[in-house]
């Protein structure tokens, strides 16, 4: 019977420039193996990691797929629920080495597979796109700093018309509603990003994150209407019950919450907001119920004009990551004629067999 397969981002290109939580996709304790790579873009790291993952997903295994935020159809990282493996890209800029080498992290280099002679006309060409690339990325985040600071002025309106009575009356029933066992043991937490800015513009995965989910509620509203807040309260409450959490962050600031879920409660906290847009069934709690509606009309024509400025920012630093992603393209074309592919599909075989005889150890000793 075939696993699941869930799809996140481990990182994200944010108005603090790139934000990893790396560290959260399998962590040293838990994990039976991580096998960083290591080599240049066309080197076949992605590949290597889609084929492994549909081989152990073939088995019956559930697959995490690790999206790479730059390149939405490329991965990050790969993690095999069961067995704790996990493959990670670690290449710039999410630059990962081993923690405790030999006993549970070790390097997977991809170098072996090309021919080092072929790379010396392509020097300085590959020098030069890799210093474009980086000042166009910086540059991107240069625009989603500044729609940040829009969006500032944006949020300071809807939460000066936030009634705090009712949001703290809102979080309190949900909290009712959501738990019922006394506080226990203080439970663990996971971040990550369900949502991204990447070159074919905003994507998100929540969807199919919660998919099996029961129970689904959606808080509706903008920037400052106390939705942050209340994931925040939620998923603290969660913790102190002794739950596990995944904590999904927002690609525009990535220290506020996007989304929380609960899997043993099977419980799905979203928010639907200006950057995801969400439309999703489940219970829909519309934030405007806990504004001032005359306070918001006063100050209607200064939030248009804030909603439209941020959006304008927000999509020019769309457009410079796509510039960056075709600048990384024409930098595969100097790797690809170099690599021997047929290596490649020897390192595939070898990883795929190393990973069987971790579940044979597994299944032996369990």
């Amino acid at each position: 019977m075939q696993g699941t397969i869930k799809n996140i981002f481990p990182g994200g290109n944010t108005s603090r420039g790139f934000y990893s939580f790396y560290r959260y996709i399998l962590g040293q304790d838990e994990a039976r193996r991580i096998i960083c790579i290591k080599g240049g873009p066309g080197t076949g790291k992605s590949s290597l990691m889609k084929k492994v993952g549909k081989y152990f997903n073939e088995k019956g295994y559930d697959i995490e797929y690790h999206h790479c935020s730059s390149d939405n159809n490329s991965l990050d990282g790969l993690v095999i629920k069961g067995l704790n493996v996990a493959i990670l890209d670690g290449t710039s800029p999410h630059v990962v080495d081993p923690v405790n080498p030999g006993a549970v992290d070790e390097i997977l280099n991809m170098g072996d597979c090309w021919d080092e002679e072929g790379f010396k006309k392509y020097r300085h060409k590959i020098i030069d796109i890799n210093k474009k690339v980086g000042k166009t990325f910086k540059r991107a985040y240069k625009f989603f700093g500044a729609a940040k600071l829009v969006y500032d002025d944006w949020y300071t309106y809807n939460n000066e018309a936030l009634n705090i009575n009712k949001i703290n009356l809102l979080k309190e029933n949900l909290k009712e509603s959501l738990f019922t066992t006394p506080a226990s043991n203080i439970g663990y937490d996971r971040h990550l990003f369900a949502t991204a800015f990447t070159p074919n513009g905003i994507i998100t995965y929540i969807e199919n994150l919660c998919s099996d989910y029961k129970k689904i509620y959606v808080l509706k509203g903008g920037p400052g209407t106390g939705k942050s807040s209340i994931l925040e309260f939620l998923s603290s409450e969660a913790l102190r019950r002794g739950h596990y959490v995944e904590i999904f962050h927002t690609p525009l600031i990535p220290e506020k919450i996007e989304h929380i879920l609960i899997p043993d409660l099977n419980v799905a906290i979203l928010t639907s907001n200006e950057i995801n847009n969400l439309d999703l069934p489940g219970t829909v709690i519309d934030m405007k119920d806990c504004l001032n509606l005359s306070t918001l009309e006063k100050n209607k024509a200064e939030m248009e004009y804030d909603a439209t400025q941020f959006f304008t920012l927000l999509n020019k630093g769309l457009a410079t990551i796509k510039e960056a992603k075709a600048l990384h393209d024409e930098l595969e074309t100097s790797f690809i004629p170099n690599m021997d592919f047929s290596k490649v599909d020897e390192v595939l075989t070898k990883v795929i067999k190393k990973i069987n005889g971790y579940e044979d150890d597994y299944l032996n000793n369990r």
